[in-house]
């Protein structure tokens, strides 16, 4: 069976969906072309410690909030990973960090899209260069926040360090007034001596041109003055020209680490270590139908695992099956649409237009979730060799503007809410309904206020 035919299928509903394996997945490979093996046979896994055997199940009058706090704990959706053990499928991507950046000296960028694990894996590699003896500093980038702002928060942390060498007296001019890279670079040059990192989170975030070029500048400055200090910045992106545009002469002094999606079966490993957490088990199709939903994602992946857990929870079961799934990812999918209605009603509206059409989004939005930033060229060569014409890619492109836009770089574009393309592809896979949703509206408060009335 041809790719194309599978991809049809596939987006059709009759199979379900593989994300590549590759972190940044070119649509073009998918041709023929040869694919690289992965550098490593598998993930690096911290091993988990044993578990005592779950307790008896408890009378029907136990305490409900101590076991959906056992979840919530478990799956963590909205929060990065504490340990190596949770960081599943970026053994890779964390070993790229590791070398370029404690052992050769580089600077890091990594990218990827909201909820890939970026900050997640920027943590662990943390903790990791602490444990090699680097002083590690982390700050949050955002809004038209200048440069001066961005870094003296990481010169306060410094002085504070014992027997780090930095005087408040050789710093307090950067303390008092603005400064620009090259002031920055000299203090840090000249007074720091240990490895020292800055981790720089939702660089992406950063709204004034001259920031990011005085970011860039202090970069390669640090580099050309052999400073022992080097930065790491995390962003949301496609691709590195997004984080470093209009800088080229960055890239001999930085390692970039895409964040792409993960594998179905490490998602799966990693949903089955969320479930032992929470004291939860669960069937093998169960758990491989929500790997698969989550399309290569780790936050879909734990967002859709603890649904479908809670669901359990209500249901006074401790094994999550087919039905507690289904239940799950509708309980997922209505979360999302009360937080984001605007897309929700756009991706029922989108069920109504021509199949055609409808595959096309959805290999729009594979892309988008796999990837962030969406090739138009790349996804027309796809489905023009698959029979799409240029008019139902224009009219795929036309249908999802409402919440797709053309970015800075010709021919791109990306999603206002990066966690739309998985919902989508939920709903087109036909693995939920969303007329099943029920949104609270006055009936449901009227019932509320009934029974509130009723308890007094």
């Amino acid at each position: 069976m041809s790719f194309f035919t599978r991809l049809g299928n596939w987006l059709s509903g009759l199979l379900d969906p593989e994300p590549p394996m590759s972190s940044l997945p070119d649509l073009r490979a998918a041709r023929g072309s040869a694919v690289p093996a992965p550098a490593h046979p598998g993930p690096m896994i911290a091993p988990i410690p044993a578990r005592p055997a779950p307790a008896p199940a408890a009378p029907p009058s136990r305490s409900l909030s101590s076991g959906r706090t056992r979840i919530h704990s478990a799956f963590d959706a909205g929060m990065p990973v504490e340990n190596r053990a949770g960081l599943a499928g970026r053994a890779r991507e964390l070993d790229r960090l590791v070398e370029a950046v404690l052992e050769h000296g580089k600077h890091g960028i990594v990218f990827g899209a909201r909820g890939s694990g970026k900050t997640s894996l920027a943590r662990v590699f943390g903790d990791l260069a602490d444990e090699a003896g680097a002083t590690v500093l982390y700050n949050l980038a955002g809004g038209d926040i200048d440069f001066s702002e961005l870094c003296r928060p990481y010169l306060v942390e410094l002085l504070s360090i014992p027997g780090e060498g930095v005087r408040r007296a050789d710093i307090q001019p950067l303390l008092a007034a603005p400064f620009d890279a090259r002031q920055m670079a000299t203090i840090l040059a000249e007074q720091v001596r240990r490895p020292t990192i800055f981790v720089l989170d939702e660089f992406d975030r950063i709204e004034t041109h001259a920031t990011k070029t005085e970011m860039a500048a202090l970069m390669k400055l640090l580099s050309d003055m052999r400073s022992p200090v080097r930065i790491v910045a995390v962003g949301i992106a496609a691709n590195l020209e997004d984080l470093i545009e209009g800088h080229p002469s960055l890239r001999r002094h930085i390692v970039s680490v895409p964040i792409g999606g993960i594998e179905t079966d490490q998602l799966k490993a990693l949903l089955v270590r969320c479930c032992d957490a929470a004291g939860l088990t669960i069937d093998d199709d169960a758990a491989m139908k929500i790997a698969r939903s989550a399309v290569g994602s780790p936050y879909h992946l734990r967002l859709f695992g603890a649904n479908c857990a809670i669901a359990a929870s209500r249901a006074g079961r401790d094994h999550i099956d087919d039905t507690l799934v289904q239940q799950g990812l509708l309980d997922a999918y209505a979360e999302w649409a009360a937080l984001s209605p605007r897309a929700a009603a756009l991706v029922v509206d989108l069920q109504r237009l021509p199949k055609a059409t409808t595959m096309a989004i959805a290999v729009i939005c594979l892309a988008a979730a796999m990837r962030t930033r969406i090739e138009r060229g790349d996804v027309t060569l796809v489905l023009n060799e698959d029979g799409h014409d240029d008019a139902t890619i224009a009219a795929a492109f036309a249908a999802l503007s409402p919440i797709l836009h053309a970015s800075a770089i010709e021919g791109s574009y990306y999603f206002d809410d990066t966690l739309a393309p998985q919902f989508y592809l939920l709903v087109y896979n036909r693995r939920i309904d969303p007329a099943r949703i029920q949104p609270t509206g006055f009936d449901d408060l009227r019932n509320i206020l009934v029974r509130g009335v009723h308890d007094q």
